[in-house]
């Protein structure tokens, strides 16, 4: 009779453990997100989708774009694109990121004219935190994002930066 209620015993536990495995992993991969600051700067338009989707790791990769007036003075078009690993607690994630910002730019002339458009681009990263339930919709994430220029198109400069997003999952 022990014997019995042991292996019953046993049986429950592992099949609640298979289940609260599957319970943390996202149940919808892709996402879109406004993130404002971040890695497009001032604000920026994301695409994500789930790549490894674990039960503790998932690994993501983002894509995005942010378009700044001419007229404004700084960059004119910026496409981050990142590869994130989240460490997740249920609904509750730590977000490790690395990635590139290529810009899209033109040189000025006296009146502010674009003129001699090019590619250039700045490293960036991304130390953040997720809230996402794994079967839920919303998305709500907060980060540090800092910009690191370098050769062969800028100066060495490194520069802090910060980011909120909200998205939606589907």
């Amino acid at each position: 009779m022990f014997r019995f209620v042991f292996i019953f015993v046993l049986v429950i536990l592992f099949s609640n453990e298979v289940q609260s495995i599957d319970t943390l992993q996202f149940q919808n991969k892709n996402s879109i997100q406004l993130e404002i600051g971040g890695n497009g700067a001032f604000y920026s338009f994301l695409y994500e989708r789930i790549i490894l989707n674990g039960d503790r790791f998932k690994t993501t990769a983002q894509a995005g774009i942010a378009y700044y007036p001419p007229k404004t003075g700084v960059r004119d078009l910026w496409v981050p694109i990142l590869v994130n690993e989240l460490y997740s607690f249920n609904k509750h994630h730590i977000e490790l990121g690395l990635g590139y910002v290529f810009i899209y730019e033109a040189s000025r002339d006296f009146e502010n004219n674009p003129s001699n458009w090019q590619w250039n681009g700045v490293f960036t990263g991304r130390l953040g935190y997720r809230y996402q339930k794994p079967n839920g919709r919303v998305i709500i994430r907060a980060a540090f994002t800092p910009f690191l220029e370098g050769p062969p198109f800028n100066n060495y400069g490194f520069h802090p930066s910060g980011g909120l997003a909200f998205g939606y999952s589907f």
